[in-house]
């Protein structure tokens, strides 16, 4: 069966454009039919939106079709979301680098952007021209990262069963108190208690002996 190659090219065109599409894994692999054939600048341009940031289309642009102004506003977004991937904390500086912008006006708008499609949730800090990033969302995985996301995955359940441990420990050590503490409010309270008998016990053998000393007075 032939390949419609500018209808693939169409599906890449809306794809890239539209403002609710982040992730392109699916069309990626139905498009790369079109490697090596006159289209393939498009199949290109779909693998540097689905894994690669603005600085890789700026590499290659001459060769590449020219994005819109809401696929360039897309691709800064990607970019930023990927350099989160190894950072929580992004300096103004590298990101002006890696999108291609000039202003950190312009980066900040992008930033927004961003947390308005749901892409990151971060903390911007204009004074020290830094981002904290809180959390990101999901992103396609090229071969290369595979090892990097096995390894913080490990990490990751290293320290959950760490953590897990530490808080049984400090369970145990306070059930273990907390038995001791009630062992010894028991044992306080038969004192008690067995004091109070032998006050009873006590008491009819004062009292006679103190009648008598009153009779002898007498």
């Amino acid at each position: 069966m032939k390949v419609n190659g500018a209808v693939l090219v169409e599906d890449i065109r809306k794809a890239l454009s539209s403002e609710s599409t982040f992730f392109f894994n699916d069309l990626l692999e139905h498009c790369s039919v079109l490697a090596n054939t006159e289209h393939e600048p498009y199949l290109t341009l779909l693998s540097i939106f689905s894994h690669g940031k603005y600085s890789n289309y700026v590499e290659k642009a001459a060769s590449l079709p020219e994005l819109s102004e809401t696929q360039a506003t897309k691709l800064r977004i990607l970019t930023i979301l990927r350099m989160s991937i190894n950072k929580r904390v992004l300096k103004y500086s590298d990101m002006l680098a890696e999108t291609g912008l000039n202003n950190s006006r312009d980066l900040e708008q992008v930033i927004i952007q961003s947390i308005q499609h749901n892409v990151l949730d971060c903390r911007i800090d204009e004074a020290n021209e830094q981002v904290f990033v809180n959390q990101i969302s999901g992103y396609n995985v090229t071969v290369d990262q595979q090892d990097y996301l096995l390894n913080a995955l490990s990490q990751w359940s290293e320290s959950c069963r760490s953590t897990t441990e530490k808080m049984q420990n400090d369970v145990d050590i306070a059930t273990n108190k907390l038995k001791t503490n009630m062992q010894e409010t028991a044992d306080f309270q038969r004192s008690v208690e067995a004091a109070k008998a032998s006050v009873k016990k006590e008491k009819p053998v004062r009292e006679a002996s103190s009648a008598k000393s009153r009779k002898r007075l007498a």
